[in-house]
């Protein structure tokens, strides 16, 4: 009836019609075309890179870098684990940073000590912390309460200082770096005890728990407590600007996770290892062929589709054809002109080269 009243009355095959001439028009496409987005993301994505990231939160530079100021920040280092046994790759880093801040307190938290802090002080959350599923959620979730309780700076196992991480702080009340892939990072945070952010952050963790969006298990836990959280209510949070240092990537030398291997800049106080150790096969591919490499996996399967619908397939799998059949693995309207053969080759070489610049240290 709806349709009746906006279209008028048609007939059936008229309704029948429309997915057909749908698969016909898409059969004349060339898939290559799908290509053409692709790559636009691809660049942007480079773009944000080489350009240090997306300028969050009124970006500054470091504000005792021009003249005297005092810390804000409490001379606390916070770092956290499941337990008290620390993997090998990481157990220096206690050591590191008690050597490159005398006169600091270390706070080392584990999953018990953690549950305890929340249960003593922040009752109210209990169920929220008990109710993730993974691990790693209670520990982001964990880290914004530990600083909100003490203030100080927390840092991830993964990250050792190479000197004093005060010239950093500045005389702000709140840090927060970039990552070098897209907006902000909850790996390396610092901020006052009873700060108005970690305040906002803590009170509305019970409601990103658990999203509809919320789908597979490394998306579930960026939004509900990871760094896409962190970054997007800070974008969100009303509450005063003007003592939160953004520090950029390039300034506290995170690596980009599109590459194999990063040099340490000397601009940076800070030294990362091998970190991500929460990560699954979801996260390798929503990482590192997704976000990394979009043009790439495209072009892969993009040729598998091409190879088939253009008739290769069966050509290339049952022998050689009539002369009359292999006309029809031409397929009409071609990617500007170009054979079969030659768009992939051009393809393929421009996925390598896109590969190449991503891993580039």
């Amino acid at each position: 009836m709806l349709s009746e009243l906006f279209y008028g009355k048609r007939r059936k095959s008229q309704w029948k019609d429309k997915p057909v001439r749908a698969c016909e028009a898409l059969k004349k496409c060339d898939v290559a075309y799908i290509l053409l987005p692709v790559v636009f993301i691809q660049l942007f994505l480079f773009y944000l890179e080489f350009n240090g990231g997306l300028q969050t939160g009124g970006f500054k530079k470091n504000l005792c870098s021009s003249q005297p100021c005092t810390q804000r920040i409490p001379t606390i280092i916070h770092q956290t684990y499941k337990t008290e046994d620390i993997p090998p790759n990481w157990e220096s880093t206690p050591k590191a940073w008690k050597k490159h801040h005398p006169g600091w307190t270390y706070m080392f938290w584990t999953d018990e000590r953690n549950r305890k802090l929340i249960q003593d002080h922040y009752e109210w959350f209990l169920p929220t912390y008990d109710g993730y599923p993974y691990g790693i959620q209670r520990s982001d979730a964990a880290r914004y309460f530990i600083l909100h309780k003490y203030g100080g700076v927390y840092a991830d196992l993964d990250i050792q200082p190479l000197r004093s991480v005060s010239e950093i702080l500045g005389d702000a009340e709140l840090v927060l770096p970039q990552t070098p892939n897209l907006g902000l990072t909850n790996a390396f945070m610092a901020s006052v005890n009873g700060s108005d952010f970690m305040a906002h952050i803590i009170s509305i963790l019970p409601e990103h728990a658990n999203k509809w969006y919320q789908i597979v298990r490394h998306w579930h836990i960026m939004t509900s407590a990871g760094p896409t959280f962190l970054w997007s209510q800070y974008e969100r949070w009303t509450g005063d600007k003007s003592r939160s240092l953004i520090v950029p990537a390039a300034f506290w030398g995170k690596c980009s996770i599109c590459k194999s291997r990063c040099k340490d800049l000397e601009t940076s106080p800070l030294h990362h290892l091998m970190g991500n150790s929460w990560f699954a096969v979801d996260s390798f591919i929503f990482n590192y062929i997704l976000m990394c490499n979009p043009v790439p996996l495209a072009v892969g399967l993009l040729f598998l589709i091409d190879v088939y619908k253009t008739g290769r397939f069966n050509h290339w799998v049952y022998g050689a054809r009539s002369s009359g059949e292999n006309k029809k693995m031409v397929a009409p309207g071609g990617f500007l002109g170009f054979s079969f053969v030659t768009k992939w080759i051009a393809f393929f070489c421009f996925g390598a080269v896109l590969y190449y610049l991503k891993q580039r240290p």
